[in-house]
């Protein structure tokens, strides 16, 4: 079991801040929270001894202040990495968790995030050289993006039966009491095509970053 959970440990470490790209980021991130999942570790069996055990942190990412498809991907993915997750200054995306959670769940949306921007923006000039209506074709694509995230990593979390963590859920509560939640909708289009497509490339782009055995 040692084995195991220092190869956690190695896989934890495998940050962009420690020199990885965001897809090997990423994919050390999803292994390491299937190899707890499987060997029903939690966050204070993993983390070394001289790191403070189960501690709560709040991690943010800087997604801008225009893309407002972001709240949506930020609460798919809190929801499948056992966080809470709430927006501050109308560009942060700040997962709230014990700290491999929030770290994995940080790292998988700014993955996904600039993957999901890249793609749309090439869908965009896509349709616009065939001839076909833009005007919200982007966030069509996006949030059939989305659904498509959702649908593979749901599939993911039920599977290993991941759950947020009910100090991790009082806490926030806790912390939320009195303030004031913001709806964000996306203008989106009637294009079928846009929204199946965004959709297939969510499923492959989730699927792609999962790791199997």
């Amino acid at each position: 079991m040692e084995r195991v959970i220092e190869k956690i440990r190695k896989l934890l470490a495998m940050t962009k801040e420690n020199g990885c790209s965001e897809g090997e980021a990423m994919n050390a991130a999803l292994l390491a929270q299937k190899l707890m999942a499987e060997h029903n570790l939690t966050v204070a069996d993993v983390a070394d001894e001289h790191e403070e055990k189960s501690e709560i942190v709040e991690v943010p990412v800087d997604a801008g202040t225009k893309y407002k498809w972001k709240y949506r991907l930020a609460n798919i993915i809190a929801v499948n990495f056992c966080c809470k997750v709430y927006i501050l200054n109308k560009s942060n995306v700040v997962f709230y968790g014990y700290k491999n959670h929030a770290d994995v769940a940080s790292q998988v949306f700014e993955f996904l995030f600039n993957t999901g921007n890249k793609l749309a923006n090439n869908y965009y000039y896509k349709c616009m050289k065939d001839g076909r209506d833009t005007v919200g074709v982007k966030n069509t694509f996006l949030s059939g993006f989305c659904e498509g995230i959702r649908e593979v990593l749901g599939q993911q979390c039920r599977a290993l039966m991941l759950v947020t963590p009910k100090e991790v859920e009082e806490s926030f509560n806790e912390m939320m009491a009195g303030t004031k939640s913001v709806k964000s909708t996306m203008k989106i289009n009637r294009d079928v095509h846009a929204y199946e497509d965004g959709k297939r490339e969510g499923r492959f782009v989730a699927n792609a970053r999962s790791i199997e055995g």
